[in-house]
């Protein structure tokens, strides 16, 4: 009898959990849609395509995040190569939104570094709000435009304006003008909100590069998928490839350091020697 009442009492929380996501999706009690029936995009590396049934929901409110603003570059190249997955079929312009404390700390978007990735420079539009308020505010109005291709929202820490009311207006606007829009939170916690999906990214350390010696070598991640309202999340090791514009799996055991000396002995020899000594009268 117990076991049967533990049953009804453990379908009757996931029921009133399933009706509070219901809730926070959209409005009225309405199904969610993200965008993900009609078609979603692919990032050509089938681990992360195997994670999303159907392909990945471009016409929703995404985020990517860096938990040390010293990681912001790499979860910029992470977002650049989604940017170029999500528009292949999407003109318009890339509006890029950037709040005053995210740039006096990570400094400009270098718009030609996105040409590696596959995104024309060109498509960028760039606005530098004075404050926090204006650029929250500047975001909601640009994912309701139909003629944009993408919006992104580069923004520090986890300020109180950004919360769950707002995320889920821009979700639901990105929604429904079929627009790209992504909150790149920089040296940020992980937080409630409205996002279809929510990646955390650490830069990994580089090898060298193939042809100009000396040089640093493809971008390298720890990516981790917190958050999927598809159901599946996952971390792994990747590297940009700039020449095929794809993403490639790294070993995780892999461990950069050069090889073991020949002529020899590879550690380091004793400090001194153990000498017994008479123990005095």
């Amino acid at each position: 009898m117990r076991r049967d009442q533990a049953k009804q009492t453990i379908g009757i929380l996931r029921d009133a959990v399933a009706g509070i996501d219901r809730r926070h999706a959209g409005v009225g009690g309405a199904a969610w849609t993200d965008g993900s029936a009609d078609g979603g995009a692919s990032f050509g590396f089938p681990p992360l395509d195997d994670v999303f049934e159907g392909g990945f929901p471009a016409h929703a409110l995404h985020e990517i995040r860096c938990p040390l603003t010293r990681d912001i570059g790499a979860a910029t190249g992470f977002l650049a190569a989604m940017l170029v997955a999500c528009l292949k079929d999407r003109q318009g312009p890339v509006v890029w939104i950037a709040d005053p404390a995210a740039r006096l700390e990570s400094g400009e978007i270098f718009p030609a570094g996105l040409s590696m990735f596959g995104v024309d420079p060109s498509r960028l539009l760039v606005i530098h709000p004075a404050e926090l308020k204006s650029a929250l505010w500047a975001s909601d109005e640009a994912a309701g435009c139909h003629d944009l291709a993408a919006v992104i929202f580069h923004m520090r820490g986890n300020p109180g304006l950004c919360d769950m009311t707002a995320t889920r207006r821009l979700m639901m606007k990105a929604r429904d003008s079929r627009v790209f829009a992504c909150i790149l939170r920089q040296a940020g916690e992980e937080e409630a909100s409205a996002v279809a999906t929510r990646w955390r990214v650490q830069a990994r350390p580089s090898l060298a590069d193939a042809i100009f010696e000396g040089g640093i070598g493809p971008l390298r991640l720890d990516l981790a998928l917190e958050r999927n309202r598809h159901g599946r999340t996952g971390q792994w090791a990747i590297a940009w490839n700039h020449r095929s514009r794809r993403f490639e799996q790294v070993p995780t055991h892999y461990v950069d350091r050069p090889a073991l000396p020949f002529d020899r002995p590879h550690g380091a020899p004793q400090t001194g020697q153990v000498v017994a000594l008479d123990r005095a009268s």
